[in-house]
């Protein structure tokens, strides 16, 4: 009884489903959420009954979001932000929705903000973040820093204009693809043991930040959105040419929770890509002083790449937004493969 009790447990919840609402028109929707938690107390005689000691829980967080409104919305020629603009306007807002639910929580400072509930608390800050970024209002947000139910994700794939006439006459193959995956995540988050509440609300304020103690302290939170792609063609030429065309965009938003600041990662990638299929071209072998005729498809592909990243800090108290790094990563891609059996493939790359 003078060794820690520990519960290790997860929860993962995966949903998925396939939709062709039209015909050759196929869109795979998905959703999940993972969590996992550890606890550890002391559990030994007090007095005259069993009790707890020491409770502490740590863990993460992670669930499938949806943030493509403002995926959009373009950064200033100073890389200002209007999205970071909404966010920390919505402080206010969402202090004032937690305050009038907290019971312990009376009277404003000189800020304006719900005295416990200041601009830089934890219980403030994420539900802005969530509702700034995943383009909502700041009244109807919710306020749980851990949905229970996670957003659905999809991936597009569309074929069905190869039937039109002008399409078949000239191409074998012609596709159109887009996808979407969004994720919001906790990396870690662990007990606060100065936390204590009275009806069910945080009742003690930190006197060094002068905001109610949370339940659980966060360090970061985090979401990552893809379009992978946004857009793609893919087609395939009835002299076997294949051609392709693909963009993709990205950017991946974390809110440090310890400086009160936002990293912003932003990367447009363009795809450019061709091959060709040069069908039953023959070669000679020599096995055992004889020869022999090979006959299969060379493959040849050819892809562009152009990448395009920037890195933006984002401080929330000090309302300054700085561009810190960026690249252009350009590169060629380039490979020929030949299956000389069911057990041989050639392949060259470059």
């Amino acid at each position: 009884l003078n060794t820690l009790y520990k519960t290790t447990s997860s929860k993962n919840l995966v949903l998925r489903s396939s939709i062709e609402p039209i015909k050759k028109l196929r869109i795979e929707i998905t959703a999940n959420r993972t969590s996992s938690l550890n606890e550890q107390e002391y559990y030994r005689w007090s007095e005259d009954d069993f009790a707890h000691f020491s409770t502490t829980k740590q863990g993460n967080f992670s669930m499938s979001f949806i943030s493509w409104k403002t995926a959009f919305i373009g950064m200033d020629d100073d890389f200002s932000s209007k999205t970071f603009s909404q966010f920390r306007n919505y402080r206010n807002e969402i202090a004032k929705r937690i305050a009038a639910e907290n019971p312990n929580s009376f009277g404003l400072d000189s800020t304006g903000f719900p005295i416990g509930y200041g601009s830089t608390s934890q219980d403030v800050l994420i539900p802005s973040f969530l509702a700034a970024y995943s383009g909502k209002d700041a009244l109807g947000v919710s306020l749980n820093k851990m949905p229970a139910i996670p957003l659905p994700n999809w991936r597009i794939n569309y074929d069905g204009l190869i039937q039109l006439k002008f399409v078949k006459k000239y191409f074998q193959t012609f596709t159109l693809a887009h996808a979407y995956r969004s994720s919001y995540s906790i990396g870690s988050f662990i007990t606060n043991l100065d936390y204590k509440e009275y009806d069910g609300w945080a009742s003690e304020i930190n006197p060094n930040t002068d905001n109610f103690y949370s339940q659980y302290e966060i360090g970061q939170v985090t979401i990552n959105e893809q379009f992978s792609p946004l857009i793609k063609i893919d087609m395939t030429w009835k002299n076997s040419l294949i051609t392709k065309f693909a963009i993709k965009k990205s950017r991946s938003l974390a809110l440090s929770l310890a400086n009160n600041q936002l990293t912003e990662t932003s990367s447009n990638e363009y795809v450019i890509g061709t091959g060709y299929r040069i069908k039953d071209l023959e070669f000679k072998m020599f096995s055992g002083g004889r020869g022999k005729k090979i006959s299969s498809d060379l493959n040849l592909k050819l892809d562009l790449n152009i990448r395009n990243n920037k890195t933006v800090i984002r401080k929330v108290i000090e309302e300054q937004e700085q561009i810190t790094m960026g690249q252009r990563i350009m590169s060629i891609k380039f490979s020929a493969d030949y299956v000389l059996n069911q057990r041989v493939n050639i392949k060259v790359f470059y």
